[in-house]
């Protein structure tokens, strides 16, 4: 909590304004950028870490998150859907949040060197810095830091969709290299060409 003198013009006097930092709102790539953890390739999730499940296409070369049905409740109807997903029941459980003192030892090694120009060390770490965030005192003890911003992700959804029903040129995403990723994956029979 930090406290700071302003000024009340109606009362005519100083007094301690406090402020508390609950949590942030922003897109993925800026939840990327607080949080320090590095939220491109193949270990994108914050919760998983190094147990995320990804899919490197082939065609399509971009890498996909397969594995998202474990977030569901056990017995949600889409885990034991094989046909609409990747060809595979899900029946992993959710892994457990890390806390902030979990979070922050693991990015209290990271060492971070700025410049474009400088040689980084061979270690490679889905830690890519040390969040400003955690100087505050109670940071660590919250349970949610930060949380994405429903509307972009809605908006990209919809751009998505909308792009595909009406085949809109280099909006659409049903083009040929995702067909053949659908042949490469074994799955959606009707939908390859």
């Amino acid at each position: 909590m930090m406290a700071s003198r302003f000024f009340d013009a109606y009362k005519k006097v100083n007094f301690n304004l406090r402020a508390l930092l609950f949590y942030t709102i922003n897109d993925f790539p800026t939840y990327g950028n607080l949080s320090g953890y590095s939220v491109k390739g193949h270990h994108a999730c914050l919760i998983c870490e190094e147990n995320t499940s990804y899919h490197k296409l082939k065609y399509g070369r971009k890498t996909c998150y397969i594995g998202r049905r474990k977030f569901l409740k056990r017995n949600h109807p889409y885990c034991r859907l094989k046909k609409a997903f990747n060809g595979c029941q899900e029946y992993r459980t959710t892994p457990p949040p890390l806390t902030g003192d979990k979070v922050y030892n693991r990015m209290s090694y990271v060492e971070v060197i700025y410049g474009k120009n400088v040689k980084h060390s061979g270690v490679k770490s889905i830690w890519k810095k040390k969040s400003i965030f955690f100087e505050l005192p109670y940071w660590s003890k919250l349970n949610v830091r930060h949380c994405i911003d429903v509307m972009h992700v809605e908006k990209i959804v919809c751009d998505n969709i909308i792009g595909t029903l009406l085949n809109i040129k280099g909006k659409t995403k049903d083009v040929i290299n995702a067909c053949k990723d659908l042949v490469e994956m074994g799955v959606r029979f009707e939908l390859q060409p």
